[in-house]
């Protein structure tokens, strides 16, 4: 059971490796092997969300790859809330594949490795508890949705598919530079870590990290398809085969993750003079966003188009229920996700567990 967290990982991304060097005479077997993984993700995630959902106050299992200390090795967390994405994941991981065997696999080379990457970058970025391997697990989960944006060509494709991996590009390169910014002032990417040196800053570092965090925000925010960066996702969405579409709608909520993970956690009440940092602005740029998604609604008469609008009201939805900085009004945002933790316990359970965890990070991290 210690074992379990690194599992949603580990699966997918074996099962992807398998499939590369297979023939296309052998398309039975990856789609065979493509459903027995998703199968097998789905077991791990509802076993791990009975974990989570141990105690009375949702506890916080962290996991040590190789035991190395916090500042140097690999941190996987996991609580209810990304117990709850994990399980969403699988599900429409699985109902995704299996709509896919109808045909969509045969209309280009890859698919079902490609499928399982995109499944163990977001399984990743759900599960990671420091920045930079959240960098790394965005990069995988983007890598491979560039091939499964362009799987199976095509004009339309092609031309959003291209839109698509520019902006992309741009937001990994804002979100290096604001990760290197924090690292600098901090010392640290573990978010445990930062949860407990940012009250302590100098004054003098403060504009600094600010910095770092904004440019950070702008990253997650550029995937969440906050307006007005979120021109991208409506043409994507639609250009995209509808399986490669439905699990694209798992990484706006990524980037609605990282920015409530974040937010909280560095910047909550206990964060100093930084608490509450940027919560106006994402209250805003959230409205916008479903101003914008109701008029593209309203707009278009195209059906794949109009799936992907709604997905921007509710990136909006959730951003400005974030930005409002009330716990009633987070909860109703993770229960619209949707991600609520079991029993209807409030957002603070988990939040004030991984704030437990940040003021006493040498034992609970390391």
């Amino acid at each position: 059971m210690q074992h379990l967290a690194i599992a949603p990982i580990l699966l997918p991304l074996l099962a992807g490796a398998i499939m590369i060097p297979m023939d296309d005479q052998r398309g039975r077997l990856r789609a065979a092997l493509g459903v027995a993984s998703a199968l097998g993700l789905l077991g791990i995630a509802i076993a791990l969300a009975f974990l989570a959902d141990a105690g009375d106050a949702a506890p916080v299992f962290v996991y040590r790859l190789g035991n190395w200390p916090a500042q140097f090795g690999i941190v996987l967390v996991v609580d209810r809330l990304a117990a709850m994405l994990l399980l969403l994941s699988a599900v429409l991981g699985l109902a995704a594949l299996l709509f896919s065997l109808v045909r969509w696999q045969r209309m280009g080379a890859h698919f079902h490795a490609l499928f399982q990457f995109q499944l163990m970058g977001l399984n990743g970025a759900f599960l990671t508890g420091d920045l930079f391997n959240l960098f790394v697990f965005f990069e995988v989960l983007l890598a491979a949705s560039y091939g499964l944006a362009l799987h199976g060509s095509g004009v339309a494709r092609v031309k959003a598919g291209l839109h698509y991996i520019a902006i992309n590009l741009a937001a990994s390169l804002l979100f290096l530079i604001g990760v290197s910014m924090i690292y600098g002032v901090a010392g640290t990417l573990n978010m445990a870590d930062l949860a407990a040196r940012i009250p302590a800053l100098p004054a003098e570092d403060r504009p600094l990290l600010e910095a770092g965090a904004a440019i950070l925000a702008m990253a997650f925010l550029a995937k969440a398809a906050m307006w007005p960066m979120g021109f991208w996702l409506a043409p994507t969405y639609s250009a995209a085969s509808p399986p490669a579409a439905a699990i694209f709608s798992m990484m706006s909520k990524v980037g609605f993750y990282a920015v409530l993970r974040l937010s909280l956690l560095l910047f909550g009440a206990e964060a100093g003079a930084s608490a509450g940092f940027g919560s106006t602005w994402l209250f805003l740029g959230g409205l916008a966003t479903i101003a914008f998604g109701a008029i593209s609604v309203l707009a278009t008469q195209d059906l794949s188009r109009t799936a992907g609008a709604s997905v921007l009201i509710s990136s909006g939805t959730s951003l400005a229920a974030l930005g409002a900085g009330q716990e009633a009004v987070t909860s109703g945002a993770l229960f619209y996700r949707p991600a609520r933790p079991w029993r209807s316990a409030p957002s603070s359970c988990w939040s004030s567990c991984w704030s437990a965890a940040a003021r006493s990070a040498p034992t609970c991290w390391r």
